[in-house]
Parts: C-alpha cells; sequence; structure tokens
C-alpha cells in the first residue's frame, strides 16, 4: 500500500511579555542611572547599593533598580 500522505507540522508559539521588572538591566547601565539621580554623589550611590543588597557585578532587575533607587536621599531643594 502506497500513499502519499503528506505531513501536516503545526508550531504553537506562546508569547508573553511579563514586562520590564524581568529584563535584566547591565551593571554599567545600572550603576550610571543610580549615580545620575544621586546627582554625582558617590558615597550616596554606593550607600544605596549595598543597603539594597545588589550583587556588586552582574546584572539587576528593573525593580531592584527602582528599590535602591528609592533609597537616594531627597535632594535639596531650595
Amino acid at each position: 500500500m502506497s500513499s502519499n500522505a503528506k505531513l501536516q507540522v503545526r508550531t504553537v508559539v506562546y508569547l508573553s511579555d511579563h514586562g520590564p521588572d524581568t529584563d535584566p538591566v547591565h551593571e554599567h547601565s545600572a550603576k550610571e542611572n543610580l549615580l545620575a539621580a544621586a546627582e554625582g554623589d558617590k558615597d550616596s550611590a554606593r550607600r544605596a547599593w549595598i543597603e539594597a543588597d545588589l550583587p556588586e557585578t552582574g546584572s539587576v532587575s528593573a525593580r531592584q533598580l527602582s528599590g535602591t533607587l528609592a533609597r537616594l536621599p531627597l535632594a535639596d531643594t531650595v
């Protein structure tokens, strides 16, 4: 019995956007953003990074970075 059956293949792709909190932020970019938010105050930026318990090297999540930014002292607005 010979047949010319065609093989049909379906590919199902499930795409989901878990939001920006899951995208890693490269260490250099994260530290640059933190330093800019600290208005160049390296001590405040370093203290916020350490208090947030972020790794010395490697990427961080956007959520971790935003938590670290929240640890910065408020700027004096006169």
